[in-house]
């Protein structure tokens, strides 16, 4: 087993996508599964399609419309209006995901990208966790 530290700078809210780097690192590793963990509560991980930008986009949309900022019902805004909403949409998304690691890469599908996904507004950095078991 061996552990790894990835820093990732996010632009604003949206989402990143880390599967090359987080190869970068599994490349021709002798282990089987590759677990990321994003050691925020306002930034979370998940695996789309990355064929179409658009996909992003709706999920963006998706959250504006059902976790929105400045909710007048949400009591913890300390850092500002998308404080509260970064947390609720971290939950959704989880901090977490292992992967298997086949031939010295994540073996996601053909159309499968792992994001980084910032739920804050403004220039975050983020880090992450990679084990390698």
């Amino acid at each position: 087993m061996s552990q790894h530290e990835l820093i990732v700078t996010t632009n604003g809210r949206g989402a990143v996508d880390i599967s090359a780097q987080i190869n970068e690192i599994v490349n021709d590793t002798k282990a089987q599964l590759c677990h990321v963990f994003v050691a925020h509560t306002s930034a979370s991980l998940m695996i789309t399609g990355n064929e179409d930008a658009n996909l992003l986009l709706d999920i963006e949309d998706y959250f504006q419309q059902n976790i929105p900022d400045a909710n007048p019902d949400y009591r913890h805004c300390n850092e500002g209006d998308f404080d509260m909403s970064g947390h609720i949409r971290s939950i959704f998304t989880g901090e977490q995901k292992t992967i298997p690691i086949v031939q010295g890469s994540l073996a996601l599908g053909k159309f499968q990208g792992l994001y980084l996904y910032e739920h804050r507004t403004g220039n975050n950095i983020r880090k992450l966790i990679i084990s390698l078991i």
